[in-house]
């Protein structure tokens, strides 16, 4: 329940901020069309027409007017998409560094799963992997001492 009057509080500070944006912008456009209407009489009273008024105030209103637009070119760059996206490579999976044993040659046999099975390691090659399993299993003294048979 907490949270829900929270909600409601916030969003009555948010109502009453709108609100007085809402007035100042109401107050804003008021002063500005007064202003505008002034700018009228005082430029028909004298008999200058707007285009004059504009041409002698030529500097300031350019000025303006190019900030307006380097504004509005800014916020187009930013919402605006890039047309050439440069692909990211996707990270390859790397085999996990396993301590690997190195079994000397021999001869092998009194596995637990295999106990009549003898295996025959060279001194150049593959080990088999029921060995290899099977002594970083048990570590490889106790391996040594229990399977190797020469």
């Amino acid at each position: 329940m907490s949270n829900i009057k929270k909600e409601i509080e916030s969003l009555r500070a948010k109502i009453a901020r709108l609100e007085a944006e809402q007035k100042k912008a109401e107050v804003v456009n008021k002063a500005l069309s007064n202003a505008s209407s002034q700018i009228d009489k005082v430029l028909k009273d004298n008999g200058i027409n707007f285009e004059t008024y504009i041409r002698h105030n030529y500097k300031r209103v350019n000025r303006i007017i190019q900030k307006i637009a380097g504004q509005a070119d800014k916020t187009k760059a930013k919402t605006k998409p890039s047309t050439k996206k440069r692909l990211a490579r996707k990270g390859q999976r790397s085999s996990k560094t396993v301590a690997s044993i190195k079994i000397p040659a021999g001869k092998y046999g009194n596995l637990p799963n295999n106990p009549d099975q003898v295996f025959e390691v060279k001194e150049k090659g593959p080990r088999p992997k029921l060995l290899k399993g099977y002594a970083e299993e048990v570590g490889l003294e106790a391996f040594m001492h229990q399977c190797r048979l020469d």
